[in-house]
């Protein structure tokens, strides 16, 4: 799920494209931006990303699944699109879209599949002969795939960091073997805050179990470099020599640098002016004088 919501593909109101994340007992909700940049609506290429299919068509295709193998639609409703996925009982709502809107999206898309020889494999009541042999062809990483879940599974939990305890304008995130990097941009007034975030991250109580170590800073609290770009790496692990580490890499602009194309993109993702204000806040100035 973390890694085809897709949010990190254009500028969205929220880190990853995501409002707000509900943990329950037994399943999660997921409530997406409407928008991916100015144009796309990110809901349809959350679940587009998700519901796997098989191509039937004339050309050769020796490829796995569209989507996800084993996801399934279980259901749309007031609440949102409902998945699971095969054989377990992992349930996730992707929310944020108005009843109608997400089964326009499931008809839609079933019609494209049939002009691209493509079969719908998210409404089959067990896993299929072909989602079966993909899944057994490469079964040992895909259990160390499994292994490492919990890594993602607790970022998604917390991605809300990404938006309070620290202010990056853009945050990007892409699979790295069993792990993850990412990269935090920032304009050059606005604090790294760097510290504050990675221990919410690795707090004992609320945090992942995780520790983090400095690779390289050059935070400076002065423009006595003229105003140059600031880089901080930082890495979070488990530590044991257990894999599925975390890079994250805070960028902060330098003095200068427009961000107008980057603004423009978040106000039509949908930001509000609030976040504006504190995220890019010289651009903000200038555009609200």
């Amino acid at each position: 799920m973390f890694e085809r919501l897709g949010g990190t593909s254009d500028y969205c109101a929220h880190p990853a494209g995501v409002a707000q994340v509900h943990p329950g007992a037994d399943h999660l909700v997921v409530e997406l931006d409407p928008k991916l940049g100015p144009k796309h609506s990110l809901p349809e290429h959350s679940l587009l990303s998700l519901l796997p299919t098989q191509y039937t068509g004339p050309d050769e295709d020796e490829g796995g699944p569209g989507g996800i193998a084993g996801i399934r639609l279980l259901g749309i409703d007031a609440a949102g699109a409902h998945l699971g996925l095969v054989g377990t009982d992992a349930r996730v709502t992707l929310s944020g879209l108005a009843t109608a809107q997400w089964r326009t999206i499931v008809t839609t898309h079933r019609t494209a599949c049939h002009d691209g020889h493509l079969v719908p494999l998210w409404d089959a009541p067990a896993l299929t002969s072909f989602e079966s042999d993909y899944l057994a062809a490469d079964h040992a990483w895909l259990e160390e795939e499994a292994d490492h879940a919990w890594v993602a599974s607790g970022l998604l939990r917390r991605i809300a960091l990404f938006h309070t305890a620290t202010k990056p304008y853009c945050v990007r995130y892409w699979r790295h073997g069993l792990g993850w990097k990412f990269e935090l941009r920032y304009e050059h007034d606005v604090p790294m805050d760097h510290e504050a975030l990675l221990a919410y991250l690795t707090h004992p109580v609320w945090g992942m179990p995780l520790k983090a170590a400095r690779e390289h800073c050059v935070c400076k609290p002065c423009d006595c470099d003229q105003g140059a770009e600031r880089n901080c790496w930082y890495t979070l692990d488990a530590g044991g020599g257990r894999r599925g580490e975390i890079g994250i890499h805070f960028r902060r602009g330098r003095v200068g640098r427009d961000t107008g194309q980057e603004h423009g993109r978040l106000v039509g993702a949908g930001a509000t002016p609030d976040w504006l204000a504190q995220a890019l806040p010289s651009h903000y100035q200038r555009s609200a004088a």
